[in-house]
């Protein structure tokens, strides 16, 4: 033999040794591809399920909302009533506050004027009484008129 020949037979003598030594790893390289096989022959059906449910769960989510949107409508007018008291109620109180000012200060004349004409005692208490009650009937007028 030459040392081509050896060379060869040193060559083959390490192919076989490295086939040996990989038979085990490209087994279970082949089961891993064959489990990789079956997922990806399960996944159409997987995708359809999850497709199906998603199309349920859209389907779901525009009832609820459609029956939402029906409550808020029947609840409209009841929150435009409640504008709209509120509104009344605000200008009945920015009323009752301008009436309130105003007789306090005219009130507030009524005692510069007992104090100026030294009204005292129960001639004093008279005059003032007399003063809150005509004042009394003018607020009445107005409340009436609201």
């Amino acid at each position: 033999m030459d040392w081509m020949g050896i060379g060869v037979l040193v060559i083959g003598i390490a192919f076989a040794v490295l086939v040996i030594i990989l038979i085990k790893p490209l087994r279970k390289l082949g089961n891993v591809l064959d489990d990789v096989e079956k997922t990806t022959n399960q996944l159409p059906d997987v995708l359809d399920t999850i497709t199906k449910q998603t199309s349920e769960v859209m389907h779901s989510g525009n009832v609820a909302i459609q029956n939402v949107n029906g409550q808020v409508e029947k609840l409209n007018p009841l929150f435009t009533i409640i504008e709209d008291t509120g509104q009344a109620t605000r200008q009945l109180t920015l009323t009752a506050l301008e009436k309130t000012n105003a007789l306090k200060a005219q009130t507030t004349t009524a005692t510069s004027f007992t104090r100026r004409e030294k009204y005292e005692g129960i001639y004093g208490i008279i005059s003032f009484i007399f003063f809150l009650s005509q004042r009394k009937k003018e607020i009445k007028k107005v409340t009436e008129d609201l």
